[in-house]
């Protein structure tokens, strides 16, 4: 696997953030992940189903909900920490970041271009080496 520098390695975490969150529902998780994928606060948001127990105002509540991690860049989270409390249902979204300590890096390189205007400097500022341009398929000369 190659890619950025890892935690456990004494190095830096890698250039790419979760951001995750919960929903009581598919249809609120999925209409905030739209709009937060189509106005480029992430490149993808990946849903998983919970069970959650917890203390709400005094009283300890139990219920279904979904969860909702975010892929995104540092450079997004604090936006994408905005945009979700704007259109999230609950009074006090649940709004972690994670740091990751190691991301292949082909799929950094697609985050990084799918939420920075400058994917170019964000994938050096990362120590990404320059991308190579795309291969040209071998030609063979015509059969005689």
């Amino acid at each position: 696997m190659t890619g950025a520098p890892g935690l456990g390695e004494g190095r830096p975490p890698s250039p790419l953030r979760f951001v995750w969150t919960t929903f009581p529902d598919s249809r609120s998780a999925r209409e905030t992940s739209h709009r937060v994928v189509e106005g480029g606060f992430a490149a993808c948001a990946t849903e998983f189903p919970a069970y959650s127990i917890y203390r709400w105002k005094g009283k300890v509540e139990q219920n279904p909900e979904v969860v909702v991690l975010f892929k995104t860049s540092p450079k997004k989270v604090g936006a994408l920490f905005e945009e979700i409390r704007r259109l999230h249902p609950y009074e006090v979204p649940e709004l972690v970041e994670t740091e990751t300590a190691r991301v292949d890096e082909p799929y950094l390189r697609w985050v990084l271009e799918a939420v920075d205007s400058d994917p170019t400097e964000a994938a050096r500022a990362a120590g990404l080496p320059p991308s190579k341009p795309p291969r040209r398929p071998a030609t063979r000369p015509a059969a005689p």
